[in-house]
Formats: C-alpha cells, sequence, structure tokens
C-alpha cells in the first residue's frame, strides 16, 4: 500500500473548527480536544469515542424531541448548527446546508452531506464544490442520485417535479445549464421545460426574469400549460401582463420575490403548530416519485425532446425518494423561519395575522376544506398588497 497523503486544511476550514468547538451548541461533545490540543475533528463512529460522540447526539436528540427514525441524526446536526453555513476543508468555500447548488456532474445537490457522529458537527468536511473528488465512495454514478432539484422542495413549487428533475439531469449530461424559464425561487413550476444556456450566463441570470421570459411564460400558458404555483398565481395573473420592458419583469421578479418569501413564513407558521399534515395532503405531490423517466431524441441546442417516457414502478428507493421530498419540504419550512436578515422586506399586517390566525383555529376545528380555502385568501391578500410596489 502506498503512503497515506495527507491533506492540507483549508485556513476557512481551520477558523470554521474553532468556531464551532467553542459554540455552546456543542457544549460536552466527547473528547473534543487531542492530548496536543489540537481539535479531535475526525473520529470512527465505531470507536470507543465515536460511541460517545453518538450518545451525545442521542442526548440532543431527546433534549430536541426528534423522533428516532429516518436520518434522525442529520435531523439533529442541522438543527443545532449555529448559521445553516460551513466551510469547505479542502478549498475554503462556504455553503449552504439546506440549499443546492448547480453542478455539471451532478445537477443538483446538498452544499454538504451529513456525517455523524464521524465528523464533530455532523458534517463531511468537504462541501459539494470538492465532493466529487475527494469522496472516492461518492463517485459520479452516485452522484446522480442527489440529482432531484431540491429547490423544488423547498419552494413548494408545483408541477411535475420527478420529470423536470430527470430531464435537468439530461441537460447536464450534454453539458448544457437547464435554466428554468419561470424561477422556483419566485414561485413558479417545476416543470420538464427548460432554456439551455451556458452555465455561467446561467448563474449570472440567478432569479431575475426578461421581458422575454414572461413573454414565453404567457405564450406557455396560452397553450395549457401551469407555469406558476399555486401560491404564486395570484400576484402573476396581477402583474404578468404589465410587463413591458426587461426593467418591468425585473421589478416583477423582485414582487414574486417577496410574495414567496412571506408565503413560506405563513406555510412555516402553520407547520410550527401543528398541522404538517394538512400542509403535506393538500399542496405536496409525492406521487410523481414513483415511476422513472426517458426523455427521446433530446436536442442540446433547444432543450427540447420528442417524447417523455413514464414508467411506473413499486420500487423501494420510489417510496424512499417520496418520504425525501416530503421530509425535505417540511424541514424547509421550519429552516426558513430561524433564519434571518433575509434582505427581503416583510409584510406586517394586522388583518393578514388575523387571517393565518383563522387558518389555524379552522385547522383545531378540523375544518380542513375551510382552511384551504382561508389560505387561498391569504395569498390573494398577500397579492394585492404586493402589487401596489409595481
Amino acid at each position: 500500500m502506498g503512503k497515506r497523503i495527507k491533506r492540507v486544511w483549508h485556513k476557512n476550514f481551520l477558523k470554521y473548527m474553532d468556531f464551532i468547538v467553542k459554540h455552546p451548541n456543542y457544549a460536552g461533545m466527547p473528547e473534543a480536544y487531542k492530548a496536543d490540543g489540537s481539535i479531535r475533528w475526525v473520529t470512527s463512529g465505531k470507536s470507543e469515542i465515536g460511541q460517545k460522540r453518538l450518545a451525545w447526539w442521542d442526548k440532543k436528540r431527546k433534549e430536541l424531541k426528534i423522533k428516532k427514525n429516518g436520518p434522525w441524526i442529520s435531523k439533529v446536526a442541522r438543527a443545532i448548527h449555529p448559521t445553516g453555513k460551513k466551510f469547505c476543508q479542502i478549498c475554503g468555500k462556504e455553503m449552504s446546508l439546506d440549499y443546492i447548488y448547480p453542478n455539471k456532474r451532478s445537477g443538483f445537490s446538498p452544499g454538504a452531506m451529513s456525517n455523524a457522529p464521524d465528523r464533530f458537527e455532523g458534517y463531511h468536511t468537504y462541501n459539494l464544490c470538492c465532493r466529487g473528488v475527494q469522496d472516492t465512495g461518492r463517485h459520479r454514478d452516485n452522484l446522480n442520485r442527489y440529482g432531484e432539484d431540491r429547490r423544488a422542495y423547498e419552494n413548494w413549487a408545483d408541477g411535475d417535479w420527478k420529470a423536470a428533475s430527470w430531464l435537468m439531469k439530461v441537460f447536464n449530461k450534454h453539458k448544457v445549464s437547464p435554466d428554468h424559464i419561470g424561477p422556483i425561487s419566485l414561485g413558479f413550476s417545476h416543470n420538464p421545460q427548460f432554456n439551455p444556456l451556458t452555465p455561467a450566463k446561467n448563474s449570472a441570470k440567478n432569479n431575475r426574469m426578461t421581458f422575454a421570459d414572461v413573454k414565453k411564460l404567457i405564450e406557455l400558458e396560452k397553450n395549457g400549460a401551469s407555469v406558476v404555483s399555486w401560491h404564486s398565481k395570484y400576484i402573476w395573473d396581477i402583474l404578468k401582463n404589465k410587463v413591458q420592458t426587461d426593467a418591468d419583469a425585473l421589478k416583477l421578479s423582485k414582487i414574486m420575490r417577496r410574495n414567496i418569501h412571506q408565503i413560506l413564513l405563513v406555510l412555516s407558521e402553520i407547520s410550527k403548530q401543528g398541522y404538517s399534515k394538512f400542509l403535506v395532503t393538500n399542496f405536496l405531490h409525492p406521487e410523481y416519485a414513483f415511476y422513472s423517466v426517458a426523455f427521446k431524441d433530446f436536442d442540446p441546442e433547444t432543450g427540447s425532446y420528442k417524447e417523455m417516457i413514464k414508467i411506473s414502478g413499486d420500487k423501494k428507493q420510489y417510496a424512499n425518494n417520496a418520504k425525501r421530498y416530503i421530509r425535505i419540504s417540511l424541514e424547509s419550512l421550519k429552516a426558513y423561519q430561524k433564519v434571518k436578515n433575509r434582505n427581503i422586506q416583510t409584510l406586517k399586517s394586522k388583518n393578514l395575522q388575523e387571517m393565518i390566525d383563522k387558518i389555524i383555529l379552522l385547522l383545531k376545528n378540523k375544518k380542513i376544506k375551510e382552511a384551504k380555502a382561508s389560505l387561498y385568501k391569504v395569498c390573494s391578500r398577500l397579492a394585492d398588497e404586493l402589487a401596489k410596489d409595481f
């Protein structure tokens, strides 16, 4: 066997390690320091120290009242992390623990993968930026398992999320970046239809729409497509025909971003009050998980295809995919309430708060249909208020 190569840890990661070890959220972590005073960041989960740390994680789980099923330790790691971001050990790049990032190999994936109790704060030392190179056990084929676009879950987007995400993989395979005509982060649907762009142009565009995008979306609607999610249709319908320039499109983008921000806060509050089942049953679509998708005669120049082929099945991996979709959607709401300084103005309306309280009361009295109708009214009221800024 060859001599093991010692990794050089980036200075940003070293500072991050020191911050985490000293943070009160990790107080009592067994064997935090070695005899020489250096941080014991990595340990084997099967070792004596690893088992002590596993007991520490389980204690944290109980404090947070997280059920010991599924990826419980990952939930604990995310719940106690003080910033929601970590630096990569290799390159020093900072990435979010919640959001996903474009990657030419795998499409979309978490910024950092959980790895407790082997790592001190519960995450792999390297982020997505260096994962394909550093993790020899997670080669290209394995990375494709993480190709679902989590933004669809996190923004509670309508649309056939399974077909859309698999089409994104086809784009990436042809080294073309799939651009959502209507960005998910603005409240649009996650449908299997994208504009082909270079990765650089797609990154630069971010979540800003152009006048051409708005016209294309309106055209798709006229042809029977559902382009916007239920929660953002109100603001879209009010303002879409007022857009006449790129400047108008940019203004609409900003307003729709504020709208989805408010919506996610409303959904977060409903979930926080114990009515997650109401949200899952009425607004998520795990049924899309139960088939595989292929695209016949894909054209990377236009992003079009002649036929989408779906094959249904009841594989265990499909069921796990459906559960993951629901889990991430709900976890994102919990995380959304905690994140501060989003640089987006929050509407403060007594009437809106009263409407949210009414939804909670209706759910408490098991009046599901009425609660759903009231939630739609909240979306409509938000749209009316935000539209005034156009």
